[in-house]
This record gives C-alpha cells, structure tokens and sequence, in this order.
C-alpha cells in the first residue's frame, strides 16, 4: 500500500463524492505538480487491482455494493446500526433499520442482504446512499462477555449490563452458582450469554466472576477492565521472564559497546505521581561542546533524548514479548495503571530513576540558531539521571521561583546552579524549536483539560483545569524531534518500519470547519493547507467563537494510527514521523527500538570490518554510537557506512518485521491503543456521574459539542462530560420542531428560527443521572451571559423525588465512610 491509496479510499468512501477524472481527484485531494506521476500509477494500480472502477467518461469510483456485504457491525442507542464493509464501496457505510439488525450488537462481524429502499433515495438528500442492509448472518460475536449489576425482576434474577451495548437486561436463570453467600440485588458480576437477544427473545446469560459491591470505585474500576479486555495481572511464565531479565541486568558496569553517558548532566521531567521514567534530556550549547563529540558545521546546540531501552530486556519471541505485543499499551485509568510490561521492569530496571545506572537508546539530535535539524546520531547508551523533576517544579525553576519549586518536588529538593542553568537552556531551545515547528504549519489546538479529584475512598470530590506549564510543551516538542529523527532514519535507509501516520482531512470534511469559520467572520480557502488553518486558530483564540472553530478542526482531523505506510503526521508537520520515545508503555515503540538494534549493530560490524588493524573507534566515534548523519556535511570520525548496505543488513535483520507483518502489527495496536482510550474515558464518566448524581438540579456552564434531530450533546466545562439536551427540552416555542441545517449544521428550530450549534455556550440544569448506563441528561436554563431565571423553570417533572434520594444517598454514603473508618 502506497502513501496515496488510504487517502482515495477514505475520500472516495464518502457518500458526499462524486465520480470523478482523476484529475479532478488530484485537485480534491491537494496532490501537489511534483507528485502527480507516482498519484496516477497508484490510481492506475487499484483499478487493476479491482479496488476503483474506471467510467465511460473516464472517471474513477469505488464499486457498488453488491448483492451482499460482509463488515463490521456499530450499533447506535436507538437498535439501528451501520456496517463498515471490510473493503471500501461506494455509498460507504451501510445504514440496517433496528429491524433488520438480526440481534447483531456493536463489533460483531455479519453478513447482510443489500437491499435498495426508494425512501433513501434523491428526497432524502445527496448525502444518504438509498440502500440498506438486511442482516443475515452474524458471522463471530465480538464478545460474549459483558459486566453489570445483578437485579431482582419479579421472583427471577437479571443483570442490567453497563452501558448501552445491551438495552434490556440480560436473563441469569442460577444466580447462585458462583456466589459465595446468597444472591443479592446490587452486586456487579461478570456474565457470558448462552443466547443472544433476538426479536422480542431477551438475551439469556450465566454468571462467571462476581466482582463485589456496585458503587464502590476498585469493584467500577475492575468492573472495567474486564469489559474492555485489560488483564489484571501477568502469567507466570511472563513474570518469570520479567524477573530473570531484571536480575541479569548489572547497574555497575558499562556493558560492552555502549557509550558512557554516566558523567553526562541529565535528567528526567513527568507528573508528580509517575513511576516509569522511560525518557530523559541533556543539552549543551555549543560552547559547552562535549571534546569527545564534536559539533557540525553551524550547530549551536546539542539535544540528546535518551529512552529506556526496553527491547534489551524483552527479547523477541519470548513470552514476555508476546504479552507486551498482545496488551499493545499500558492503560492509565483513574488512580490505576494497567502496565504493558510488568512492573519489575515499567517501574524498576527499565525506569530512568534519579542515580542509578540504566540502559538506553539515545538519539543526539543538532540544531542551528533557527532550530533547524543540521545533524543527528543514535547511540546505545548507558545513562545516570541527575535529577527526578517534577513539570511543575521544572517550571519554577525556569522562572526563579525556588519555592514553588520546593512546593512541587518528589525529591529531595536541592538545586544546584548547573541545573536551573541546564533548564533555561532546555526552555529556549524549545520555544526556538517551536516556532520553527509553528512556521512549518504545525496545528495547536486549544481545548481544556481538567484533572479529577479524589477523596481516600476513590470517588471524585472535584474537577480542576490541567497546569499549562511550558514544561509539558517543551518535552513534547523534544520528543517529537527525536521520533522524527528516527523516523528519517529509516526513511533513508529504505528500511520499512512501524511509523505514526495522520493523513490528511478528507477534502468533504473540511465543508463543516470553513462554515464555522464563515460564521465568526473568517474566511478560508475551499482547500486549506496546515498554515491557513493554524492562522485560523490564532485568530479566534481568546475570542467566542474559539471553542467553536477548534472543535470543528478536532472533528475535521482524521484519527492517528500506526501503519508501515509512507503517510506523514498532518498535524505535525512533519514528513516522517514514528515513535520512539516509550517504550515502557506503547509496543510500537518496542518495535522501533529493535530496528535501531539492528541499525546500530550493522554500524558496529561494519566499523570493525573497516578497522581490523585498530581495536579502538575513530576519534568522534564512541562504541555503539552511529557515525553521524548530517545533512549538508560529512560524518563526524569518518566516512558515512555505503547506506544501500547498511539498510539491506538492517531489513535482514531477524528483530525487524517485514511490511506485510508491520500492516497487521500496526492494525492491532491502533486497535488496542483505541480499546484503552475507550476503557479511561468509560470509567471516567462513571465515575464524574457517581459525583454527579449529588448534583441534581444544580446548574452548570457547558459547552454543545455535537447535534442531532432529536436534540444536543452538551459538554460540562468543569467535568468535561458530555450530557443530553432533547429538542422537547430546548428553548424554543412550544411543539416547536427541530431540524439540522445541512448548510451550516446547526439545529433549528422551524417555527421560533431559533438554533443550536457546536460551540455554543449555555447554562445546564442537571436533569437525571444514570452512572450504569453512562448517560447524563439535561436541560438548559439560558444562555451563556444572559441574567439567571427562576430557578423554578424548566425543572422536569420528578426532579424533587431525585433531590431527596440524592441526598438520602448521601447521608448514606457518609454513614458508611464513618464505619469503614471505625
């Protein structure tokens, strides 16, 4: 697969499109003059390939549906769904009526009967395709296992599943085989379904674990690990593994072939309650050059990045190797880390921890006075940190503020002259790398974070904004410049490897955005690149439409994902781009960092080959460091390794995967990094609506944040969870009906003219509350900036019967607090 055929597929995909010429598809895709020959051979190669068909009129679309299509089935709320067909076909997604759904639930795999309905035709609107699908076979289940709360209906027993994967609750015919006292209403459980539902058959289930309480934060926190697949411990045989590997290793040597970085000045920069370190900094200006490591020709600074070397103690192949590819990531839910490796190795040998010794990659990276990359170089490396920092007392120290940075230290808080001084030169370098990065239309998007509070029982007490400290964006923008580093250097070995892609937005989304745009007063080309858009954002921030344009270009932006394919970063600029800087916790990483092994080796034998007659390494060379890669200039200590050699050595290395392996590894750990995503976003929603549940009736700033016919998704500012406003609860007239304008994708209402879009700022009542079901409804008491009502109005019918189990809830939960302390 080439650079161009994801961006025809998913463009093409789109039921706004138009069969075209594929000149006429170079135009919509933005394919520059000098790219034009290879875009054609590609276009020519998937019609080949049966992948497009070409017209009469020589214009190019996907193929029709056919009679049948096999996919993967999403189901919405409402038991409608929409198949996503393994292979891409025109009219896209296809849309199956909740009746024709088969009992199919969301991610299982089915076959359906493509039928063609007149109702979907032209009267409903260019955008919908007029078929939809009859599903026939559902041919594997996603899962079988689902997790909720026991319950009494009637004189038998069901289990109300969490979420809204099931709508109606799952029949448990012997809840007491796997209970250790009797059954009782309330508990949570782990279920299997023996029947699916189907028509009007209620899915039928047998409970195999019982997790304890419902309620209480470790039994949701659990609760939620196992439905989304997040083991809680390790096999044995994978422990065993971790702990020979971590004995072996010696923290007083410097093993054979590593560079000597111990005496260096480094230090490592992360949250106050991280334990695995798996990144460190140092730096030197020129005119502290290192008399070991000469500079290039019209470098002012050195940046070295250096990463735990997590591929030295998980080999490939072992067992060890195997659970790390098969967890793909760590998963950091509230107040609990789900780790890829074991912690014997994320939080002891493989962790930069303040003065011990540990193994490392390093990718020394020079820059000019601009911040442009004039050289860089990969060492195997051995470091010691010179100091644990916190981002915060990082800060403080850039800014002279000895006793905020005291305030904020994990360690012990001593900050000699060398390391304020270390620091200043850190938060320069970045701000220059930045604006060069900015100038180059990388996209910043400004849009809030807040951080949860919790009491001693895990429960969240409160939400407040994340810091913004540069801190964060200055080890953000030296992490980016050592995966792109890396990633060059595969590039121009000719060496396939693991790379993070983020096309770029398809041509028919960017519609929504320069709408938005239009109605803040701006304007936007129908093709905008990186720096028009950038241009955008700067000129909305701090004005009232910002919230709205930012998360139009959120929601414009394709998703990132790992792929050997040759796709750059969009948002970042940047032309080649992998990652390389955690190999704690991200498996690709992993990946990159066997690759380097293999590169770094390659340089080592061939530098001996060409040696024989000295046992030492050139001078500007130390072992295991590459002889260096600088554009414009020759190679410190000697002439660059013939690149056609090397990069075949490195391809035929058996640590480095093959592209056909990289396609299906990158498939599965973008499939298992969204899976964890999934997971810390549905606990902690439970979680803010637990709290939110002592709330009711109580008012709120929020922001919309999505719009459908049957109302509006309304985010919290404070807690940044979003809510449901129905049309009947909108501020309109009375049987007054709403309708989405396809033109500015506002909700309107037909009678009043009134409308709702994205960004709009309102003040939210909280209606009712469901933390099983994760869903948050509310109403709107006025918007944003005009004077408060009585706050009689809009109360919905029952809220003072919630009121007082709110706080008959509470009065509980303080009871119980009171005891557990006792």
């Amino acid at each position: 697969m080439d650079r161009f055929t994801r961006r025809i597929l998913d463009h093409m995909a789109d039921r706004r499109y138009r069969p075209s010429r594929i000149q006429e598809l170079a135009e919509d895709l933005g394919i520059q003059t000098d790219d034009l020959v290879e875009f054609e051979r590609s276009v020519s190669r998937m019609i080949e390939e049966g992948h497009l068909l070409l017209g009469a009129t020589d214009t190019v679309a996907l193929p029709p549906p056919g009679r049948e299509m096999i996919g993967t089935f999403r189901r919405a709320q409402k038991g409608f769904g929409f198949i996503e067909p393994d292979s891409p076909v025109e009219h896209g997604d296809l849309f199956v009526p909740a009746h024709l759904t088969a009992g199919a639930l969301t991610g299982d795999r089915v076959k359906a009967k493509v039928v063609k309905d007149e109702r979907r035709g032209p009267a409903a609107g260019k955008a919908r395709s007029p078929y939809i699908g009859q599903i026939v076979e559902i041919v594997q289940r996603a899962s079988r296992r689902f997790v909720g709360n026991l319950q009494r209906l009637g004189s038998g027993w069901v289990v109300e599943v969490d979420g809204h994967v099931l709508r109606d609750p799952v029949v448990i015919r012997d809840p007491h085989v796997k209970m250790a006292s009797a059954a009782h209403p309330g508990v949570k459980v782990v279920i299997e379904l023996l029947e699916f539902p189907h028509d009007d058959k209620p899915a039928v289930g047998v409970i195999t674990e019982v997790l304890g309480e419902h309620g209480e934060p470790d039994v949701e926190t659990l609760a939620v690990m196992r439905a989304y697949g997040l083991a809680d411990r390790f096999a044995n045989d994978v422990l065993d593994e971790a702990r020979q590997a971590a004995q072996a290793f010696d923290a007083s040597g410097i093993p054979a072939g590593r560079t000597d970085l111990t005496d260096e000045f480094i230090v490592t920069i992360d949250p106050p309650d991280a334990k695995d370190f798996d990144d460190a900094i140092s730096i030197r200006p020129r005119s502290g050059a290192h008399p070991a490591r000469a500079f290039p020709g019209g470098a002012a600074w050195e940046l070295g990045v250096h990463i735990a070397h997590a591929a030295h103690f998980v080999r490939k192949g072992s067992a060890l190797d195997a659970e790390a590819e098969r967890r793909g990531n760590s998963t950091y839910l509230p107040q609990r880390v789900v780790p890829m490796l074991p912690e014997v190795l994320s939080n002891g040998v493989c962790s930069l921890q303040e003065g011990v010794n540990r193994l490392c990659l390093t990718a020394f990276m020079y820059y000019d006075a601009q911040g442009r990359v004039v050289g860089e170089r990969f060492a195997k490396s051995v470091i010691r940190s010179s100091k644990r920092l916190t981002y915060l007392e990082a800060q403080a120290l850039i800014d002279d503020n000895l006793r905020e940075a005291v305030h904020h230290a994990r360690t012990e808080p001593k900050y000699p002259r060398r390391l304020v001084v270390a620091l200043k030169q850190m938060n320069e370098l970045a701000r220059i790398i930045r604006q060069r990065r900015l100038k180059q239309g990388m996209i910043v998007l400004d849009l809030p974070e807040v951080e949860l509070v919790f009491d001693d029982t895990g429960r969240v007490t409160d939400a407040v904004p994340e810091d913004d400290a540069f801190t964060h964006t200055m080890i953000e923008m030296f992490m980016v410049e050592a995966n792109e580093a890396t990633a060059r250097l595969f590039d121009r070995l000719n060496v396939p490897m693991i790379r993070r892609i983020h096309p770029e937005p398809p041509p028919h989304d960017i519609g929504e955005l320069r709408n938005y745009a239009r109605i803040a007063g701006y304007v936007i080309p129908i093709r905008p690149d990186r720096r028009q858009l950038q241009e955008l954002l700067d000129a909305v921030r701090g004005k009232p439409a910002q919230r709205a344009v930012h998360i139009a270009l959120l929601r414009t932006l394709a998703r990132a994902e790992y792929s050997p394919e040759l796709v750059g970063h969009y948002a970042l600029a940047s032309e080649h781009y992998t990652h390389f800087t955690s190999p704690i916790r991200r498996y690709p990483d992993l990946i990159v960092h066997r690759g380097l092994d293999a590169y770094l080796d390659a340089v080592e034998r061939n530098t001996k080959s060409r040696r024989p007659e000295s046992p030492g390494i050139s001078p500007g060379i130390s072992p295991g460091i590459s002889p260096g890669i600088f554009p414009g200039a020759a190679p410190v200590g000697g002439s660059e390794v013939p690149g056609a050699a090397l990069g075949r050595a490195v391809r035929e290395d058996p640590r480095v995967p093959d592209e056909e392996a990289l396609f299906k590894l990158g498939r599965h750990c973008s499939t298992t990094e969204r899976n964890s995503e999934s997971a810390e976003s549905d606990l902690r929603t439970y979680l803010v609506l637990d709290l939110l549940r002592e709330h009711l009736g109580e008012d709120y700033d929020g922001t919309v944040t999505g719009v459908t016919n049957d109302g509006v998704y309304i985010q919290l500012d404070k807690y940044l969870v979003d809510g449901f406003v129905r049309v009947s609860d909108l501020p309109g007239l009375p049987s007054d009906r709403w309708r989405i304008n396809q033109q500015n994708g506002a909700l309107v209402a037909m009678r009043s003219g009134k409308s709702v879009r994205i960004g709009d700022r309102f003040i939210v009542r909280i209606a009712k509350v469901n933390p099983v079901r994760r869903q948050l409804e509310m109403v709107i008491v006025r918007q944003h900036g005009q004077p408060p009502k009585d706050r009689r109005a809009n109360l919905p019918e029952g809220l003072r019967k919630q009121r007082e189990e709110q706080l008959r809830l509470k009065r509980d939960r303080r009871r119980d607090h009171k005891k557990r302390k006792k």
